[in-house]
This record gives structure tokens, C-alpha cells and sequence, in this order.
């Protein structure tokens, strides 16, 4: 995940034991920090950021929620200390028969969430919150909140839908499961045990599989959504980060970002059949080891089943012919890339953007030519994501989390046409099917903004979705995590 316990961040203790924080370590710099397995060698080489609940983030690269007592940390713990008060009745209830816990708090009543039409399930949007468990569920033509369901998970991560919407498997990352969500009912059926802390997940083209990463146990589990059973585990990674599935139906890619090279793997067999390392590097674990993360933290694969991945260490992005099998030339970007945002729905979108952390540029592929031209200025240090929309096909929105913006690029000129103040801290976005809406989760103002992608004005925000909104799922959208 990028996943670095934040150097000099100092816990609030309170919040470490309601969180399950691991285990902190000492550093004679920061005082305490919260590192784990290299990580903060990793985040050393980042730019300094002062420690306040807006740098709670850096992509997922952070999963400590440690921070100091700013006016979020002081709600969070009014809001902890009513939650035990009320836990109480809550507790006695449930002894007596009641499932309150697991109900959803939702304006559907039974009788309307047995009814739901299919449409009704498309037109939606799934909000993951961090700090909270509950999945926020928006009515996308009425721009309403129609439901919330409480997971129970904690440090939720991501959702992904099943192929016909009816149901969401939510990755809750420090309990070790992924929770299945009856989307009619808007009500919790059942708990995956998924362990080694599950992050993103992925659905295949067929549907009949969902791709969990275990990042701290190397491995990847393989779920059929029908049984919600695991079907195989399968180990053999590099912190594992994202799983995507060639268009051939035949192989699933898998990021590492914990290595300099892809997993190649074969879904009939559901076994690893090869690796697609960086030119020069030889694909073993020693060879190719990323220190710190610095591998790839994806590997989206665009409409025409190019692969495209970003190193994060080298600046260096590989493209694969899925359909051929076949590497093509490698391309340079800038210092520190992200994501190449490739993968998507809209077919009129000509460039492939990349972030660069490193110099706060975008770097533009040419889908066609593969020319690669450079965008200064457009991302900053921590850019989660990268939007589109056939509306405007050349036109992109990248997320800049720490200037708490979404800037607007003109991919044909390669200028900034526009910056979004949506007043915190942005994550990740997704876009509806039409192209309409842009759905972005604002995390430090605990928020969700609807961005009009033609007149890049924002049309609606919600401020009641929970704490520290992480991730946007939408059925047929635009989807990506951090």
C-alpha cells in the first residue's frame, strides 16, 4: 500500500488502543513513530510534512490513523467515548435478541429493499470511510443518502461489486476480513476471513472471481462472489498491491510494490506462471526487491489491453501486450510515479496520465503513439488518482491531496486550466458511467464532493458520511484505490 507508519506522527494513545495500533517503534529523531517493515526508510526519502490529521494519509501509504490532538482527533474521541455510553443499551438489546449492531442505518425499510431494480442499483455511489465502519450508500440520479451500513470493520480500505451490484465486499484491513454487503438490503451477510491485512480487491471480466491482496502475507486470495468462499490462496508476492485481469479472460497482473517486477498468473489453473520484470533487473526476491515500497502499485490495463506500470523507484513504466503476451519498450516518466491511470470505461480517452510525486508533474502517454510529453505543476507530492470523462475526453482531474485541490488539465495543450479548492484533503474520485459526475472523497473535511466534469463546478456536498472517507466505488464507473 505505500503503507508508511508516518515518522514523528506521535499517537494519541486513546486512539492507538481503540484502533489496534501495532506494536510502535522508537526513533531518536521523531520520538515515537509508527513504522513498520522498512517503511519508514521509505517515507525518510518523502518531502517533511507536519504532523496534523491532513497528512494522515499519503495514498494508503499510511494505515497508522495516528494523529495529533487536532479538532478532528478531539471529535473522533467525543465521538468514541458517546459510542461506549451508547454501546450499553446496545449490548443489553443484543443479549435480549436484538441485532441492532448489525442493522444498517438506512431510509430503506424492508419491504422497499426487497423491490430495488437493477437501475436502482446502478445509479449509485459506495463511500468506504477509514476511521469508521460504515458503507455510505448514495443515491446518484437523486444526489440523496438513502442508506449507511455499519460493517463493524476497521480500517476499511475499499469495496468492490459483484458483477450483477447486488452485493459489496468491503476490505476490513486490521480485523482481516472482507465484508459482504446485501446491496438491496443495504445489511451485512457474511465475513470473509481474509488474513495478512486485505487492502484492494478486484473483480474479473467474467465476474466469477474477486482478487483480495493479503499485502503483509505476500500473498492473494481468490473469492468466488456467488459462494463468497475462498477459492485458492495463492502466495509466492512482494506485498502484493493490486490485481488486474487481461481482457483474454486467460491472466490476472499483479503489482508488487515491493518489487521491481509483475506477477504473471493464470486464472483457469490459478497458479503464478511468470514475471514481467524492469529491463536490467532479474526477477527474484533478492534481485529485484523494492526497498521501502518503491515498486509497482499497479498495473491498469486500458481498453485495448495494454498494460501500463509505474516504477515508483526508477521512474521507469512498463508496457505489456496482453493480448500478444508481449513486452513493448519500457518509457521514462517523471521521479517518483504513482499510478498510470489507464483502465476505465470511456473509450475517447486518448492519454494515460501519471502522477510524479517526486516533482509535482503529470507525465502524458499517448495511447496511440506512446509519446510521452510532460505536464508541470499539475499533481504535488501525495496525487492518489487521476479521473476522466467522455464528456470531456481532453480533459483529466487529478487528485492532489496535499494542496487539498483537484486540478483540471487540458490534455491536448498540457496546461492547468483549472484548480478545485474542495477544502481538505482528496484521495480518490470515481466517475460515473455517463460522465457526468466526478464522486470525490475529501478525508480531512470527513466529506464527499459531486464535481460537474463539464463546468468543473461542485454541485453537491455530503458531510455525513462517516470519518475520513477513503474510497468511491460506482457500478460501470471509473475505479481505482490508493
Amino acid at each position: 500500500m505505500f503503507s508508511a507508519w508516518k515518522t514523528g506522527i506521535v499517537p494519541v494513545p486513546e486512539l492507538g488502543q481503540l484502533l489496534r495500533l501495532r506494536a510502535p517503534k522508537l526513533s531518536s529523531s521523531s520520538g515515537l513513530s509508527l513504522c513498520r517493515r522498512g517503511e519508514c526508510d521509505r517515507e525518510s526519502a518523502r518531502e517533511p510534512r507536519a504532523s496534523n490529521i491532513s497528512n494522515v494519509g499519503a495514498g494508503d501509504r499510511v494505515r497508522s490513523f495516528a494523529f495529533l490532538e487536532t479538532a478532528m482527533g478531539k471529535r473522533w474521541i467525543a465521538h468514541m467515548r458517546v459510542t461506549l455510553v451508547l454501546a450499553v443499551p446496545l449490548i443489553a438489546s443484543a443479549c435480549a435478541g436484538e441485532e441492532q449492531g448489525s442493522n444498517p442505518e438506512t431510509k430503506l425499510g424492508d419491504a422497499a429493499a426487497v423491490s430495488v431494480s437493477k437501475q436502482a442499483l446502478t445509479n449509485r455511489a459506495y463511500i468506504v470511510s477509514k476511521l469508521s465502519d460504515e458503507l455510505t450508500v448514495i443515491d446518484l440520479k437523486k444526489l440523496e443518502v438513502i442508506g449507511k451500513v455499519r460493517t463493524l470493520g476497521e480500517g476499511n480500505h475499499m469495496a468492490e461489486l459483484n458483477a450483477d451490484f447486488t452485493k459489496a465486499f468491503v476490505d476490513s484491513a486490521e480485523t482481516n476480513e472482507s465484508v459482504v454487503v446485501d446491496l438491496k438490503a443495504l445489511k451485512v451477510t457474511n465475513r470473509l476471513q481474509i488474513t495478512g491485512h486485505p487492502t484492494h480487491l478486484s473483480l474479473s471480466r467474467d465476474g466469477k472471481l474477486m482478487a483480495i491482496v493479503e499485502e503483509d502475507d505476500n500473498a492473494v486470495s481468490f473469492v468466488d462472489p456467488k459462494t463468497e468462499s475462498v477459492v485458492k490462496r495463492l502466495e509466492g508476492f512482494m506485498t502484493p498491491h493490486f490485481v488486474r485481469w487481461a481482457p483474454d479472460g486467460q491472466f490476472a497482473y499483479v503489482a508488487n510494490i515491493g518489487a521491481h517486477f509483475l506477477t504473471k498468473v493464470d486464472i483457469q489453473k490459478l497458479e503464478i506462471v511468470g514475471t514481467i520484470p524492469l529491463e536490467g533487473i532479474e526477477p527474484t526476491p533478492r534481485a529485484a526487491y523494492a526497498a521501502g515500497e518503491t515498486g509497482f502499485a499497479d498495473a491498469q490495463i486500458d481498453s485495448d489491453g495494454i498494460l501500463h506500470a509505474a516504477d515508483i523507484g526508477t521512474g521507469r513504466v512498463i508496457m505489456y501486450d496482453t493480448n500478444s503476451q508481449a513486452k513493448l519498450p519500457e518509457l521514462q516518466v517523471g521521479p517518483k510515479p504513482w499510478i498510470v491511470y489507464a483502465e476505465h470505461p470511456f473509450a475517447t480517452i486518448s492519454v494515460r496520465l501519471v502522477p510524479n510525486l517526486g516533482d509535482m508533474t503529470i507525465t502524458s502517454i499517448h495511447a496511440k503513439t506512446r509519446a510521452v510529453s510532460m505536464i508541470p505543476d499539475a499533481a504535488d507530492h501525495d496525487s492518489n488518482g487521476v479521473n476522466y470523462s467522455p464528456l470531456v475526453p481532453d480533459k483529466a482531474f487529478v487528485m492532489n491531496r496535499l494542496k487539498k485541490e483537484i486540478s483540471v488539465v487540458d490534455t491536448e495543450t498540457g496546461e492547468v486550466t483549472d484548480r478545485i479548492d474542495v477544502g481538505g484533503t482528496t484521495e480518490t474520485a470515481s466517475t460515473t458511467p455517463d460522465g457526468k459526475w466526478i464522486i470525490a472523497a475529501v478525508s480531512s473535511a470527513n466529506k464527499v464532493v459531486v464535481i460537474d466534469a463539464v463546468t468543473n463546478e461542485i454541485v453537491k456536498t455530503f458531510d455525513d458520511v462517516g470519518m475520513y472517507p477513503w474510497s468511491v466505488t460506482i457500478p460501470n464507473g471509473q475505479n481505482y484505490c490508493h
